[in-house]
């Protein structure tokens, strides 16, 4: 048998493919698996959205030409059929990485009918209280079907080890053990030099960024009002978003003018960013969460290009390394002065300082470490 068939292959599962974190994250495993000659399929259980794609984000990466997502179409028959025949054709060493709850269910049982030894990984990117009860049920049982589970934060892992816990059935009856295994970026993809940075005004002025979807628990209520009052002739404001957002909250035609800007699916490294912008993520995951995560993937690529963030009150479990970084401060949003004096500080970092500091986070907050346990895991 050919070497080449005997390597191991990796399906990496998604729910759909649209603008988010956990999207961002199997992009860039693929990225670095095809980068160590890793074989990996992704696998879209939902079409493309129009204005909501995050491949359109990474078309200026070279890369990007050598991803093929596969799509087997919408219902559990039709995907069933296809992870069927796609693990009947492959002799062994399948592994599955999934991001999506429905995927590892689908996937278990095309393995069990093919009489295939499938390892699935399920990662796990949510807050078990920001689940309905329903949801949480659904989530629970069909965790069942892993081979191994995983959260991407410390946050998500004590999330749901509290709601197993005070659950009279669940305490009683589920045995899975939740390991904290956390992700990162691309580093080469949010440092592409292989094109022309996009300029994002005509004025060499730094911007306030506002880097999200645009919902109430973003914050953006919070960001548009700091940008109304601080926006000037030598601060811009500039969001980046996608075309499907909330029109009730963000109207393009009463909030952009040519001071406050907006540029839809695009990342940081497709742009032109100025020494003393800063990135605003002022998260509100509401009363009923305990453990509230304000460090996204956002907060990561921006820290990569030289950008620092301001976010809410964050435990830094998942992150220690970024507790007493000289480019990340916490604000609870209440005093719109401590905020002023935070952004200032932020915005007048010297650049040989945000430079050393990039250096010391890159290998930090780099995918490579996640996938370096991912591979372990093939071997073992």
């Amino acid at each position: 048998m050919s070497k080449s068939i005997q390597e191991p292959l990796i399906y990496l599962i998604t729910g759909n493919t649209r603008i988010g974190g956990a999207q961002r994250i199997l992009l860039d495993e693929f990225y670095e698996l095809t980068a160590r000659k890793v074989r990996a399929r992704i696998v879209s259980l939902s079409p493309r959205v129009y204005n909501d794609d995050i491949l359109h984000v990474d078309s200026n990466f070279s890369q990007v030409t050598s991803v093929d997502i596969l799509r087997p179409g919408v219902g559990k028959i039709k995907q069933f059929k296809f992870f069927f025949r796609e693990f009947r054709k492959i002799p062994f060493n399948i592994h599955v990485v999934s991001h999506d709850f429905t995927g590892v269910f689908i996937a278990r049982c095309a393995a069990l009918l093919n009489f295939k030894r499938v390892t699935i990984d399920l990662y796990i990117h949510q807050l078990m209280e920001l689940s309905d009860s329903r949801q949480r049920q659904k989530r629970i049982i069909l965790s069942l079907f892993a081979t191994s589970l995983f959260v991407s934060s410390f946050q998500f892992k004590k999330s749901w080890e509290d709601y197993l816990e005070n659950s009279r059935i669940w305490s009683l009856m589920y045995r899975k053990k939740i390991h904290f295994d956390r992700m990162g970026i691309f580093i080469p993809r949010v440092l592409n030099q292989d094109f022309v940075k996009h300029k994002v005004c005509e004025n060499p002025v730094p911007h306030i960024i506002f880097m999200s979807r645009i919902t109430a628990w973003k914050g953006f209520s919070v960001f548009s009002k700091f940008s109304k009052t601080h926006v000037n002739e030598s601060l811009h404001s500039l969001i980046l978003t996608t075309k499907n957002g909330r029109p009730e909250i963000f109207d393009e035609d009463v909030f952009i003018d040519g001071f406050n800007h907006v540029i839809y699916e695009s990342g940081v490294s497709n742009l032109d960013l100025r020494h003393g912008s800063v990135h605003l993520y002022p998260t509100n995951y509401g009363k009923g969460v305990s453990y509230p995560q304000s460090i996204g993937m956002n907060v990561l690529e921006l820290l990569a290009v030289g950008i620092p963030s301001i976010i809410s009150p964050e435990g830094f479990l998942s992150w220690p390394e970024l507790e007493h970084s000289v480019m990340i401060a916490t604000n609870d949003w209440t005093n719109e002065r401590v905020l002023e004096s935070s952004m200032r500080s932020l915005s007048a970092l010297p650049e040989n300082v945000v430079e050393l500091e990039v250096q010391k986070l890159l290998p930090v907050i780099s995918i490579s470490g996640h996938i370096d346990r991912v591979m372990s895991r093939l071997t073992n």
